[in-house]
């Protein structure tokens, strides 16, 4: 009898326990929307996203979430995926949004791309695109958490498509994606997250394997069981900077009110470690427990903030194995390589080693943080970010407006450009390999936005100057219509010349004809007969 209420006891534990549990899952509720698109109508397939958005879809779905998923969405598509995560979402206690594929900024915002979209207007951008801010919210109120992902920073030929379309008088297209601000996003006490590929403004890798660089990572870290998810994606962008040789550098920006975790909350038990012999030295006792994850997390993260050779050096002798160890001495390499200059390295070498310099900067006295404008440009860096002939232009005119000396603006970057472009560099302390990097380039930019300006004016009064000199120079000299007098008409049976009159005759007065000629007496005579009068 004991027996069978003991029994009778446990199920009803085991009940209890099972109604706990449904409550709790119930209490949590975990919502994600996972689109990929890869098949592009209007620009070059991608070989990744498809791929990536169904590796994040199983991730996720292991980790708890109900995954809405889309792969190779047109606007309608995205658009019905993106209100029914909407309506799901709404009660949600964490809800997440992955996005892999063509993304471009605009004027400063984000913009995700259908596999339909032609982007030829700039009307187009309201009518076949997804802003970034309809998917920021779609995320569900206070205190919900809201997780938005985006692997979206490729090369994109439909941006350069719009950037031809867009009146001059707007600010064009940027390489990859704008920066998005948190900190006043209203999607509640729980907070925001988000997370990019790369650094705002570059262009990430598709990679060589089946995955993307990031989202492979990504799955690998994400859901780690007692690995809160800003640390996750510290580890991913420690991983995908090394893999990349420092060309791609993940980031994220979160205004999070409580700690967040993907995967499992408690890590597993760690496996004993073997005891040593009598002989042995006793190990260094493993560092893989929470506490000491979060002792060499601060590390890394001073040591990143501060890219010196003493910072990773510092890391390295505490955590000699630790999970930044490879990052660490890839960035003390390049921290002791000299700049790179144009005169003194073959045009080759100068490539492969500006490619590299991206993860550091050229050895330099310790600053207080990193500056990534310090990094050496190649070829590469200034592919990416993406210039157009109106671009290129829009540089020369801004070397034009500082006072270097170029032929023309013409779009062509030719010796005189790039010898310019150094000499800014080199004045600006910056390595002078003429070429620019993303960051090198807009602060070009920023600092001769008032020099451009009056440039274009000075440019614009000349013009008109001109202008006006040459219609009043054509008003001045314009010659006069000749008039030509209409030549006399002869007539066709031309009159005789009217004879001679003879002349009249004196009154009073006869006229006489003699041998000298004609001559007159009065009339009261007569004319002699031998021609001569007689008086």
């Amino acid at each position: 009898m004991r027996l069978w209420a003991a029994i009778v006891g446990l199920i009803f534990l085991a009940a209890a326990d099972l109604l706990q549990a449904g409550a709790l899952a119930a209490g949590s509720s975990r919502v994600a929307l996972v689109i990929g698109n890869s098949k592009y109508v209007y620009a070059p397939a991608l070989p990744n996203p498809a791929g990536d958005a169904r590796l994040m879809a199983d991730v996720l779905r292991k980790a708890g979430f109900n995954v809405i998923e889309g792969v190779d969405l047109d606007y309608a598509g995205m658009r019905d995926r993106l209100n029914k995560f909407t309506e799901a979402s709404y009660d949600a206690d964490t809800a997440l949004i992955y996005y892999a594929g063509h993304g471009m900024q605009v004027n400063g915002k984000n913009y995700l791309i259908p596999i339909d979209a032609e982007l030829t207007a700039p009307a187009h951008l309201k009518t076949r695109t997804i802003q970034m801010d309809e998917l920021l919210a779609a995320l569900p109120p206070d205190p919900a958490v809201g997780i938005v992902i985006l692997d979206a920073c490729r090369d994109n030929p439909l941006a350069r498509t719009l950037a031809a379309a867009l009146p001059k008088s707007r600010s064009t297209t940027a390489p990859g994606l704008a920066p998005i601000d948190v900190s006043g996003s209203e999607v509640g006490t729980g907070g925001v997250l988000i997370a990019f590929a790369t650094d705002p403004g570059a262009v990430s890798y598709d990679g060589s394997g089946a995955n993307s660089p990031y989202t492979t990572s990504l799955a690998r870290h994400l859901a780690e069981p007692g690995v809160e998810i800003q640390s996750a994606l510290t580890r991913v962008r420690g991983e995908v900077t090394a893999e990349t040789d420092g060309r791609q550098r993940p980031w994220h920006n979160a205004s999070l009110g409580r700690e967040v975790f993907i995967g499992p909350q408690t890590p597993p038990p760690a496996a004993p470690a073997p005891q040593p012999s009598a002989t042995e030295t006793p190990a260094v006792p493993p560092s893989s427990d929470a506490r000491g994850w979060e002792i060499e997390q601060r590390v890394w993260d001073e040591a990143s903030k501060r890219n010196t050779l003493a910072h990773y050096e510092a890391y390295l002798q505490q955590f000699p194995n630790g999970a930044f160890a490879d990052l660490a001495r890839l960035n003390i390499n390049q921290l002791k390589k000299p700049p790179i200059t144009v005169g003194n390295a073959p045009a080759a070498d100068a490539k492969t080693e500006g490619d590299a310099s991206r993860s550091a900067t050229a050895a330099e006295p310790p600053a207080p943080a990193a500056n990534p404008e310090t990094d050496a440009g190649t070829e590469l860096t200034e592919s990416a970010i993406g210039l157009d002939r109106q671009a290129k232009i829009d540089l020369q005119e801004r070397l034009l407006a500082i006072g270097y000396d170029l032929d023309e603006a013409d779009g062509d970057f030719g010796i005189k450009t790039r010898q310019a472009i150094g000499r800014w560099q080199e004045e600006n302390r910056l390595p002078p390999t003429t070429y620019l990097t993303q960051k090198q380039y807009a602060r070009l930019k920023l600092d001769t936005n008032d020099a451009l300006k009056n440039y274009r004016a000075q440019k614009a009064s000349e013009a008109e100057a001109k202008k006006q000199e040459s219609t009043t120079s054509q008003k001045t000299e314009k010659p006069q219509p000749v008039v030509r007098a209409k030549p006399r008409r002869e007539a066709a049976n031309p009159r005789p010349a009217p004879k001679s009159k003879p002349a009249q005759r004196k009154s009073g007065y006869r006229t006489c004809s003699g041998i000298d000629g004609t001559f007159e007496v009065p009339a009261s005579q007569r004319c002699p007969l031998s021609g001569y009068a007689h008086y």
